[in-house]
């Protein structure tokens, strides 16, 4: 698939210790999100799989596209009272 700029993100850095924070921060008391892994799974397999999405989230930036699967979202309006 081509992308659609060239343009590239090569100034962002994205490291396993960042991966592993994010990870390890993560609350485990709330939903899974789309994928269906829970935040407790996720923060248990930390260590093992921060690696693996460090390199995933590389490759990305530096080719200009996206997995398919990364392009679902459920949007929820969240309409504040006044």
């Amino acid at each position: 698939m081509k992308p659609l700029c060239d343009a590239k993100l090569v100034d962002t850095e994205v490291s396993v210790d960042t991966i592993m924070k994010k990870l390890s921060s993560l609350k485990e008391d709330k939903a899974a999100g789309d994928d269906n892994l829970s935040p407790r799974l996720l923060k248990a397999v930390a260590a093992e799989i921060a690696y693996p999405v460090a390199m995933i989230f590389r490759k990305s930036l530096d080719s200009g596209s996206v997995p398919t699967d990364w392009r679902t979202a459920d949007v929820s309006p969240y309409l504040k009272r006044k």
